[in-house]
Protein backbone atom coordinates (compact mmCIF):
# COMPACT_ATOMS: atom_id res chain seq x y z
CA UNK A 1 0.00 0.00 0.00
CA UNK A 2 1.27 3.56 -0.35
CA UNK A 3 1.82 5.86 2.06
CA UNK A 4 -0.51 8.60 0.08
CA UNK A 5 -3.91 5.80 0.05
CA UNK A 6 -6.54 7.75 2.25
CA UNK A 7 -7.47 5.64 5.37
CA UNK A 8 -11.41 5.18 3.55
CA UNK A 9 -9.18 3.04 0.77
CA UNK A 10 -7.22 1.16 3.28
CA UNK A 11 -9.72 -0.37 5.48
CA UNK A 12 -11.69 -1.36 1.79
CA UNK A 13 -8.19 -2.81 0.83
CA UNK A 14 -7.92 -4.56 4.38
CA UNK A 15 -11.37 -6.09 4.27
CA UNK A 16 -11.28 -6.99 1.06
CA UNK A 17 -8.23 -8.56 1.41
CA UNK A 18 -8.86 -10.17 4.83
CA UNK A 19 -5.63 -9.06 6.21
CA UNK A 20 -5.39 -6.60 9.71
CA UNK A 21 -2.66 -5.50 8.93
CA UNK A 22 -0.07 -4.08 5.63
CA UNK A 23 3.24 -2.37 4.46
CA UNK A 24 3.43 0.89 3.59
CA UNK A 25 6.09 1.62 0.35
CA UNK A 26 7.64 4.56 -1.11
CA UNK A 27 7.19 5.23 -5.08
CA UNK A 28 10.37 2.71 -5.45
CA UNK A 29 8.38 -0.04 -3.34
CA UNK A 30 10.36 0.44 -0.79
CA UNK A 31 9.25 -0.52 2.78
CA UNK A 32 8.84 2.98 5.14
CA UNK A 33 6.30 1.87 7.20
CA UNK A 34 3.09 -0.30 8.34
CA UNK A 35 -0.30 0.07 9.75
CA UNK A 36 -2.99 -2.51 11.43
CA UNK A 37 -6.37 -2.10 11.97
CA UNK A 38 -5.28 -1.35 15.49
CA UNK A 39 -3.11 2.11 14.40
CA UNK A 40 -6.62 2.77 12.41
CA UNK A 41 -8.79 2.20 16.36
CA UNK A 42 -6.06 4.10 17.47
CA UNK A 43 -6.26 6.98 15.12
CA UNK A 44 -9.94 6.86 15.57
CA UNK A 45 -10.24 7.31 19.33
CA UNK A 46 -6.80 7.71 21.44
CA UNK A 47 -6.55 5.98 24.04
CA UNK A 48 -9.59 3.46 23.22
CA UNK A 49 -7.10 -0.15 24.02
CA UNK A 50 -5.99 1.32 27.77
CA UNK A 51 -9.48 2.50 28.57
CA UNK A 52 -10.68 -0.90 27.89
CA UNK A 53 -8.81 -2.49 30.39
CA UNK A 54 -11.04 -0.58 33.10
CA UNK A 55 -14.12 -2.28 34.25
CA UNK A 56 -16.48 1.16 33.97
CA UNK A 57 -15.49 1.52 30.17
CA UNK A 58 -17.95 1.31 27.65
CA UNK A 59 -17.12 1.45 24.10
CA UNK A 60 -19.20 4.03 22.45
CA UNK A 61 -19.30 2.83 18.73
CA UNK A 62 -20.63 6.32 17.48
CA UNK A 63 -18.43 8.20 18.38
CA UNK A 64 -15.58 5.63 17.45
CA UNK A 65 -17.78 5.79 13.80
CA UNK A 66 -17.87 10.11 14.06
CA UNK A 67 -13.88 9.86 14.61
CA UNK A 68 -13.23 7.53 11.69
CA UNK A 69 -15.39 9.65 9.48
CA UNK A 70 -12.83 12.72 10.19
CA UNK A 71 -9.91 10.73 9.67
CA UNK A 72 -11.02 8.79 6.33
CA UNK A 73 -9.56 10.84 3.83
CA UNK A 74 -6.60 11.41 5.68
CA UNK A 75 -3.20 9.35 3.87
CA UNK A 76 -1.87 6.51 6.32
CA UNK A 77 1.05 7.62 6.04
CA UNK A 78 -0.46 9.71 8.94
CA UNK A 79 -0.95 7.01 11.29
CA UNK A 80 1.38 4.49 10.27
CA UNK A 81 4.40 3.19 12.48
CA UNK A 82 7.72 4.53 10.71
CA UNK A 83 9.50 1.50 12.16
CA UNK A 84 8.56 -0.84 10.32
CA UNK A 85 9.88 -4.54 11.28
CA UNK A 86 10.86 -6.76 8.29
CA UNK A 87 13.21 -10.14 7.04
CA UNK A 88 14.97 -10.18 3.86
CA UNK A 89 14.75 -12.81 1.75
CA UNK A 90 17.89 -14.90 3.46
CA UNK A 91 16.69 -14.54 6.30
CA UNK A 92 15.69 -18.47 7.48
CA UNK A 93 12.03 -19.28 9.40
CA UNK A 94 13.60 -19.07 12.54
CA UNK A 95 14.35 -15.61 12.78
CA UNK A 96 11.07 -15.24 11.28
CA UNK A 97 9.20 -16.46 13.80
CA UNK A 98 11.46 -15.41 16.65
CA UNK A 99 10.30 -11.91 15.34
CA UNK A 100 6.96 -12.44 14.85
CA UNK A 101 6.40 -14.00 18.49
CA UNK A 102 8.89 -11.34 20.29
CA UNK A 103 7.30 -8.66 18.45
CA UNK A 104 3.67 -9.86 19.18
CA UNK A 105 2.42 -9.38 15.10
CA UNK A 106 0.40 -11.71 13.00
CA UNK A 107 2.68 -10.92 9.28
CA UNK A 108 6.15 -9.27 8.37
CA UNK A 109 7.18 -8.01 4.93
CA UNK A 110 9.49 -9.78 3.72
CA UNK A 111 12.20 -7.25 1.55
CA UNK A 112 15.00 -7.80 -0.85
CA UNK A 113 18.64 -6.44 -0.13
CA UNK A 114 17.13 -2.82 -1.18
CA UNK A 115 14.49 -2.82 1.31
CA UNK A 116 12.05 -3.33 -1.39
CA UNK A 117 8.74 -5.46 -0.67
CA UNK A 118 8.38 -8.62 -2.54
CA UNK A 119 6.28 -10.38 -0.35
CA UNK A 120 4.76 -11.54 3.54
CA UNK A 121 5.30 -14.06 5.83
CA UNK A 122 2.66 -14.88 8.44
CA UNK A 123 2.17 -17.06 11.28
CA UNK A 124 0.42 -19.48 9.67
CA UNK A 125 2.82 -19.62 7.20
CA UNK A 126 5.41 -20.32 9.80
CA UNK A 127 3.12 -23.04 11.46
CA UNK A 128 2.65 -24.85 7.80
CA UNK A 129 6.44 -24.91 6.96
CA UNK A 130 7.60 -25.56 10.54
CA UNK A 131 5.28 -28.47 10.76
Amino acid sequence: CEKDVSVRELIFILDSAGIPNIPIVDEEERVIGYISEKDLIKAALPGYFEMLHTASFIPDLNQISKKLAQIADDPVEKYMQHNAIVVTEDDDDLQAADLIIRKGTKSLPVVDSEGRLVGKVKRIDLLHHLL
